[in-house]
């Protein structure tokens, strides 16, 4: 897979762990260390800091995601000119 931005430092860096975090289950704090050892200068904004560290594991990011826990997307909602229900 590659992955690039215009600079390659935040928003690539920052989906690439992304992936990671998926793949492997793998605590986002942990990778923002990586990420920064491994491409120094890399996620260069608090929110991208804060947005990768607030993932402990894959669930986090699948929840996040709009995902169930085995990576399907969520049940289908049935609109009526009532509103939507989940079925």
């Amino acid at each position: 897979v590659v992955v690039h931005c215009k600079g390659g430092f935040g928003r690539s860096v920052v989906l690439a762990c992304c992936l990671a975090i998926d793949r492997f289950d793998l605590p986002g704090a942990a990778l923002l260390g990586w990420a920064r050892v491994v491409r120094p200068g890399a996620i260069n904004t608090i929110e991208q800091e804060l947005f990768l560290q607030s993932f402990a594991g894959r669930a986090d990011m699948r929840k996040f995601a709009g995902l169930t826990a085995n990576g399907d997307p969520p049940p289908p909602t049935k609109c009526r000119p009532s509103g939507c229900s989940l079925q």
